[in-house]
């Protein structure tokens, strides 16, 4: 009998999760999705020794994606009216974009933080990412592969461009994507180096590779501006400013860069006119002891590329930037 009533328990656990799940806005039951999906996993070891080991543990599988599912889109329903003008920084709770946060607080700017506890970019739909947009002045996309949010194809070239699409269906003027320097020569050493750490960042530099043409794709023909901001190698190290920075074009050159400073940079660009429909490279010119060189190595001297830009401010940084016919 106890058995038989844990079994029920479970079930009607799971049948409430279902309609929880089911609900166009669910944000006000998470809470109670996430006892009764205690509840029901918990009722596991009781399910096993009544249906067999197999289905049980299916069940056992099932029940965190649903949940998942859930926080997903209580997070985009929660954010459906955001602040005007806000920008809204997806990976907000990661290194960077934390610091994209705290820059736009620091302007007085409004600032919608979605991290993966709110909107999950992964898990999401399109549809999902673009109700929780919706309304922002722009979008920054600062996620990245990690253990716990996705590995590299998931996050930087899926995520990256389904967020992109969001920006378009919601109508968001401008989307910052932020991705790497070296992304586009895949033969290089650091290409290489990068692209081949073991764990969830595995292949992350063809992710990123793949996720700027497939974000260039989905802007094509659309109302919404793009800005692809590839930074050189990140330094968790104080914030240095414009006039510490050097911006060029072309991935030929990288060198390293504070993440404060690559922060800076991409809320500035989300506001920028000059910015809009261009791909460029982010680097300290001489802050650092390791100096820029050629991204077809590990430093080194390299020779000028012509689209070198230095100047005391990101909009004079901005300004002169060449646009991209992608675009069109």
């Amino acid at each position: 009998m106890a058995r038989r009533r844990r079994c029920r328990a479970a079930a009607r656990a799971v049948l409430a999760l279902l309609a929880l799940v089911a609900m166009p806005r669910p944000a006000a039951f998470l809470p109670a999705a996430s006892r009764l999906g205690a509840t029901a996993a918990g009722s596991v070891a009781a399910l096993e020794r009544a249906a067999g080991a197999e289905v049980s543990r299916r069940l056992a599988a099932w029940l965190p994606a649903q949940l998942c599912l859930l926080r997903s889109a209580a997070g985009a329903s929660a954010a459906v009216a955001p602040a005007p003008g806000a920008v809204a920084v997806l990976g907000a709770s990661g290194k960077t974009g934390r610091l994209c946060v705290e820059a736009l607080r620091a302007e007085g700017s409004p600032a919608l933080a979605l991290g993966r506890a709110e909107l999950d970019v992964v898990e999401a739909s399109v549809e999902q990412v673009a109700e929780a947009v919706r309304g922002c002045q722009a979008v920054i996309f600062a996620c990245s592969a990690s253990a716990k949010g996705g590995n590299a194809a998931q996050v930087d070239e899926q995520a990256a461009v389904k967020a992109a699409q969001a920006c378009k269906l919601a109508g968001v003027p401008t989307y910052v994507l932020i991705s790497s320097g070296g992304v586009s020569r895949p033969g290089s050493l650091g290409y290489l180096a990068t692209n081949w750490m073991p764990g969830p960042t595995w292949g992350i530099m063809d992710a990123k590779a793949r996720g700027e043409e497939g974000v260039k794709a989905a802007m094509r023909g659309s109302g919404t501006r793009y800005v692809v901001l590839r930074p050189g190698g990140l330094e968790d190290t104080k914030y240095l400013g414009p006039a510490e920075m050097e911006l060029n074009q072309g991935d030929a050159v990288g060198g390293l860069v504070s993440r404060a400073d690559v922060a800076a940079c991409a809320v500035a660009a989300a506001k920028s006119q000059d910015a809009a429909d261009t791909t460029f490279e982010l680097y300290a010119h001489s802050a650092f002891s390791q100096g820029p060189g050629s991204t077809d190595g590990f430093g080194g001297a390299t020779g000028k590329t012509g689209y070198e830009r230095r100047g005391e401010s990101w909009p004079e940084l901005f300004r002169g930037l060449r646009k991209e016919i992608s675009k069109i």
